[in-house]
């Protein structure tokens, strides 16, 4: 995310202030339009990681948008339409033309941040072929040497084509949504929509509207029809991510819809047809969740047709060097850098770390030492990572842990002095950038600095 720009289609000076403000703190380096009239010439110049835009905003249709993306050579971006008409059909329209996701005005900028950030996690949206051309969906890679992760991908490859359900369990930060999706892209259904939700992230009635969709009135705030998850991914794939933490009562209604193949909208009276593959996730032991009766065992045994269990990092050591190889080369590209490996020590600290987050850990390592590294070449120190190589991070209370460094000859307080201002020149001064890469607030780095400061 830092560094990555983010375009802003938004009318609304104040508005368009507002989530300039919340996007640049995320790390984005954000252009903020007030009409949309040019917004296809400079996505297609300037390629940014993705686009917010306002529905309403003077000289911009959103279909418009994704249809001129769809027929260019790069593709729908990730798009996130803000739309004051929350009519059911045009919200499918929306998604079925490569948006990744769409928000009912006035928007909560909390939501809006969360979507930001699924948008860049779930960066597979479906584009609709024009007329005498194929459509091109970006190829799901998944790194491995490992020989059982290479005996799960060739069955997860032998079972794309079913339209039987699959539960994939393995811990957080394993590759779970990325195996789902090289599910979708295999099957038959991947010119249809990939629709994403994660079932820990929404309370139970906010929860049961986004997958069920609900009628005017049926409650309050309910202005208008809105489609649910499961409508828009008709014909396509949904993926319930954190399924064990669905509550009871939404289980059973999930359990119908895999039975009769049909939704009942929040306030609805009549059912909705559906065809949609689930493939669901979870980082907790199912039989323990049932056991402890947080989970129907009838749903789980409708959900598990298709076992697949991902194995943690710390079984797969084959698989670290192929996969620093693969971030170092992604970041670099993203971000202008011109890294060329890790030395042997950085290799050696890497190997022998026991990475409880998995693979998303590894890769938010990398990304760090790509922007930290001073020389062509990653060392331990660029790791950020002690001699118990535990990742080191800062709080608002200042430095938790430090760098692999010699510090032996300095104060705790001239440790966390030097990083900062290390990685201020990494950064060329860009506060907001570095402190996303500290991991502490921009006011929190501010602070600091005004303690740094030498007195009058």
């Amino acid at each position: 995310m830092p560094g990555q720009r983010l375009f802003l289609i938004i009318e609304n000076p104040k508005e368009r202030m507002t989530y300039t403000d919340l996007f640049e703190t995320m790390g984005f380096l954000v252009d903020a339009v007030p009409e949309g009239s040019d917004a296809i010439t400079h996505v297609l110049s300037q390629k940014p990681a993705v686009v917010v835009a306002d529905d309403g905003t003077p000289g911009f249709s959103a279909l418009d948008f994704l249809k001129q993306a769809a027929d260019s050579d790069t593709g729908v971006p990730k798009t996130i339409i803000l739309t004051p008409d929350p009519v059911m059909d045009y919200a499918v329209s929306l998604m079925q033309h490569g948006a990744m996701d769409y928000l009912i005005k006035p928007v909560d900028p909390r939501q809006l941040e969360l979507s930001v950030k699924k948008s860049l996690v779930t960066a597979f949206a479906p584009v609709p072929a024009a007329k005498g051309k194929t459509v091109k969906h970006k190829a799901v890679q998944i790194i491995t040497k490992d020989p059982k992760m290479a005996r799960l991908l060739k069955l997860a490859a032998r079972v794309a084509d079913s339209s039987a359900s699959v539960l994939i369990q393995g811990e957080s930060g394993t590759g779970k949504e990325l195996l789902a999706r090289f599910l979708h892209e295999k099957s038959t259904r991947r010119q249809q929509p990939f629709i994403a939700i994660n079932c820990a992230a929404l309370p139970e009635t906010l929860l049961e509207s986004e997958l069920f969709g609900h009628e005017k009135g049926a409650f309050t705030g309910a202005l208008a029809k809105k489609a649910g998850k499961f409508e828009l991914a008709d014909k396509g794939t949904l993926f319930l991510d954190e399924i064990t933490e669905m509550q009871f009562h939404l289980q059973s209604k999930l359990l119908r819809v895999l039975q009769e193949k049909v939704v009942d909208r929040v306030g609805g009276t009549q059912p909705v047809d559906v065809d949609v593959r689930i493939i669901a996730t979870t980082n907790r032991d199912a039989k323990t969740a049932i056991e402890d009766q947080a989970f129907r065992e009838d749903l789980f045994y409708r959900l598990n047709t298709i076992p697949l269990i991902i194995p943690p990092l710390r079984e797969r050591s084959q698989d670290i060097q192929p996969l620093c190889d693969f971030f170092i080369k992604k970041y670099c590209r993203i971000d202008a850098r011109s890294v060329k490996g890790l030395t042997d020590q950085a290799r050696s600290m890497l190997k022998n770390h026991s990475f409880p987050g998995n693979v998303r850990e590894l890769e938010n390592i990398i990304h760090r030492a790509v922007l930290l590294a001073e020389t062509d070449m990653i060392t331990p120190s660029d790791l950020l990572m002690d001699d118990g190589a535990e990742t080191a991070f800062f709080d608002d209370t200042g430095i938790d842990s430090v760098a692999n460094e010699d510090f032996s000859a300095v104060s705790l307080k001239e440790m966390e002095e030097k990083m900062i201002f290390r990685t201020l020149d990494q950064t060329e001064g860009n506060r907001t950038h570095a402190a996303k890469i500290l991991g502490i607030s921009v006011r929190t780095l501010r602070n600091k600095l005004n303690e740094y400061k030498e007195p009058l």
